[in-house]
């Protein structure tokens, strides 16, 4: 139970204490009434705080007073509410007061003068008035059943609406850097999704899969689905790599994983997206997801997976033999050539001559930073240089201590395999340079790499290092290590070493004698 105290809330709320009243009250009022959405208001809204509502056969309007004296001095202010709110709102049968002082009693009658008079002065307008006195946030509906509001309002420690807050700046964060759109000389291009967003807004679905390679949109078609319905229903995006956790408690800060299902078991439309869910299939300890999944599913949650199209199939293994769950699977698609050469024929730039290059920017991302860095020759690029390129535009930028600082952390976060990390580097290249550019975002639990492409890049990086500088191929293996991010990566980067016939790779090491001598080692990268 949470006990009222209105000092505390004043001090809490100093800034503005009428105003967090008259939201703690609309809350209440909203409970009590059963309007889970709402209620229509206008700015600045004429004699009650809100349009009145009906309710079996009354109509029913409400006021918010905080007064720092008893309620006879405000007799005037009460009188006033009264005709103005029978004037604008003629229908109106009830008009419910809420306030945090109480009536002193009179010395003659129990009731004092001023509240008789405001009695009947609402009689003679047909309106009956109920009183919400401080005495009201004592009961037991206010300070049991209503105890998440009361604890924002009464106490000083942090209550579910800071959690909701925290969790609403975490989507912030994740969707700050990700773009719906590709800006070229002044204009936006823009690849509609509206269908997908459809799809995904089903309400006949519980479990959707939303798959593709990386880069070509996911994020950003969760990003399009998120502006649109942030404002209606609860909408939360977490990282796979966020439940790497040893109790699902841990997810939350200063709260338990019941209080966030408790806060929204009411709400009957409400997302979850778990972003890059491939990674699910790395956690060590999955049983903390199971329990954050069940729990979604049992209070009707809609939970959107994304994930690449590798491990799709591995995904749906996954919900169908541990999970029970038949998913609705989406499929995006890369450009085609022909829509390739639609959007350069509108925006006006040529694409690429090189065949690896003109495959590469079929994929949103890259033509993304293709363009953001075009110049007149750039179609001219083959894809190795176009790819460092991009590596010195977006990463290094001509300062090595910011390329070290980069890679640092992509290999810590490899091998810690956590979303967050603290990273033993420069605040001016974490703060000034990498966030600033986009390329790590930050929470209080440490920053993160935005993209699962820069991360990828930077682990391609640190295996092509190892490798030039290797003594032996033992000891390449062991610089790098066995993380499952490092053995995706290393995956990648020899398919593309053998594509490119690089010389490195198949000349100055005999593949068949590299894969035998290696065979221990490769079997653990390759699994």
């Amino acid at each position: 139970m949470i006990k009222p105290d209105w000092n505390i809330f004043k001090a809490k709320f100093s800034e503005n204490p009428q105003n967090n009243f008259e939201w703690f009250c609309y809350l209440l009022f909203c409970k009590e009434f059963g309007q889970p959405y709402g209620i229509f208001r206008y700015k600045n809204q004429s004699a009650i705080e809100t349009n009145p509502i009906k309710n079996d056969n009354d109509v029913i309007g409400w006021q918010a007073k905080f007064y720092d004296t008893s309620l006879s001095n405000h007799k005037g202010d009460l009188l006033s509410t009264i005709e103005k709110a029978k004037r604008d709102y003629s229908n109106i049968t009830k008009l419910f007061f809420y306030t945090n002082q109480e009536w002193g009693q009179g010395r003659k009658e129990n009731d004092p003068k001023a509240k008789i008079e405001v009695e009947e002065k609402a009689r003679e307008l047909n309106i009956k008035v109920k009183w919400r006195t401080a005495s009201f946030f004592e009961s037991e509906f206010v300070s049991v059943k209503n105890q998440f509001f009361a604890k924002h309002f009464f106490t000083l420690e942090k209550s579910i609406f800071d959690l909701i807050e925290e969790q609403k700046n975490h989507n912030r964060n994740i969707l700050n850097e990700i773009q719906s759109f590709i800006n070229f000389n002044g204009k936006k291009i823009k690849i509609e999704r509206n269908d997908i967003c459809d799809k995904l807004k089903n309400k006949d679905q519980q479990i959707f899969v939303l798959s593709g390679v990386g880069g070509v949109g996911k994020t950003a078609v969760i990003k399009n689905l998120y502006e649109q319905v942030k404002e209606i229903i609860p909408f939360y995006i977490f990282k796979a790599t966020e439940f790497e956790l040893r109790n699902i408690n841990n997810l939350f800060k200063d709260f338990g994983f019941q209080d966030f299902v408790k806060i929204h078991k009411e709400e009957n439309n409400k997302i979850i997206v778990i972003d890059s869910a491939e990674k699910l299939l790395d956690l060590e300890n999955t049983d903390p997801f199971k329990e954050f999944l069940l729990n979604l599913i049992e209070n009707s949650w809609k939970i959107i997976f994304t994930t690449r199209d590798n491990y799709l199939k591995d995904l749906n293994y996954e919900f169908f033999e541990i999970y029970n769950i038949a998913p609705f699977n989406i499929n995006i698609q890369e450009l085609d050539i022909d829509e390739l050469n639609l959007i350069s024929k509108r925006y006006d730039f040529p694409l690429p001559k090189d065949e690896k290059v003109l495959d590469l920017i079929k994929n949103l991302f890259y033509l993304n930073e293709y363009l953001k860095f075009y110049n007149d020759d750039e179609n001219e690029l083959d894809y190795i240089s176009f790819k460092n390129k991009l590596w010195n535009k977006n990463i290094k930028k001509g300062r090595p201590a910011r390329e070290q600082c980069f890679l640092q952390i992509a290999f810590k976060r490899a091998n810690k395999g956590q979303f967050f990390i603290v990273p033993n580097c420069e605040s001016r290249i974490l703060d000034d340079e990498l966030r600033n550019d986009g390329i790590l975002g930050y929470e209080t639990a440490g920053y993160f790499i935005t993209h699962d492409i820069y991360e990828e890049w930077a682990l391609e990086k640190i295996i092509e290092t190892e490798f030039i500088k290797r003594m032996t191929n033992q000891n390449f293996f062991q610089e790098i290590g066995q993380s499952l991010p490092i053995r995706r990566s290393f995956r990648n980067w020899l398919s593309e070493k053998l594509l490119l016939e690089d010389d490195n790779v198949i000349l100055q090491v005999n593949p068949v004698k590299f894969f035998r001598l290696n065979q221990p080692k490769l079997a653990k990268i390759s699994a």
